[in-house]
């Protein structure tokens, strides 16, 4: 690929590194910068660069001072660098502890019939807990969540009051997966609350729950270890 934004060999050129300013520089910034390079380097003033560093330094001031030749050039930088960053790690299913499951809920058996979810929240803490190592914290990671949710009955789409599918309800139970995802530099004991109700699945499916809070926990090495 040729162009203003690439050498011969058709890398993207770093022109932010190329003329030694910052990406919020200003256009005085960068034209300061250009400046001080010419003088340095111009043959015409003894310096040895060869045409094509010139060149590049010539560019670099044109796309860095023109506002609409830096908008698309820090788009493309951008999305080199994103495809230069390694793929998150995913959480294991094992470290997705789902605290409000029925298990955790006989632990509370006593709590009064008819408990709002708010109340719940306050004894169990959370819906889920996802375990994280140091490196997940520090580099970043996904988890996905099971969750139960609804869907239009495949078979009769509620159109059949015999259907043995949905029992002429219309829509099934199923489980679908929520991606949470763990930017890197998350503080451990991040709370996440989500709004399940701006979240479909997909086109045709919706999450039963209006929301869940999920707790991100450092994970004990002892207990890495028992996994």
């Amino acid at each position: 690929m040729n162009g203003p934004y690439h050498d011969n060999q058709g890398n993207l050129i770093d022109y932010y590194a190329l003329l030694g300013v910052v990406h919020t520089a200003g256009k005085e910034s960068v034209k300061n910068a250009f400046r001080q390079l010419i003088k340095l380097h111009h043959p015409d003033r003894g310096g040895s660069l060869e045409l094509e560093a010139l060149d590049q330094i010539i560019r670099g001031y044109r796309v860095l001072s023109d506002a609409s030749l830096k908008s698309e050039y820090d788009r493309m930088l951008l999305e080199l660098e994103q495809r230069k960053l390694p793929e998150p790690a995913t959480v294991p299913k094992k470290r997705i502890l789902y605290t409000a499951s029925l298990k955790e809920m006989l632990k509370f058996r006593l709590l009064p019939k008819g408990m709002k979810r708010k109340d719940k929240l306050f004894h169990l803490g959370q819906d889920i807990e996802i375990l994280v190592t140091e490196d997940d914290l520090r580099n970043g990671a996904r988890a996905y969540v099971e969750l139960p949710s609804r869907m239009p009955c495949p078979l009769c789409y509620g159109r059949e009051q015999e259907c043995h599918v949905c029992r002429g309800v219309g829509r099934i139970h199923t489980t679908s997966h929520l991606e949470v995802s763990i930017p890197a530099g998350t503080p451990r004991d991040t709370i996440i609350d989500v709004d399940l109700m701006k979240i479909r699945p997909d086109r045709l499916t919706t999450f039963r729950a209006k929301g869940i809070r999920i707790r991100i926990t450092l994970l004990d090495m002892a207990y890495l270890e028992n996994l």
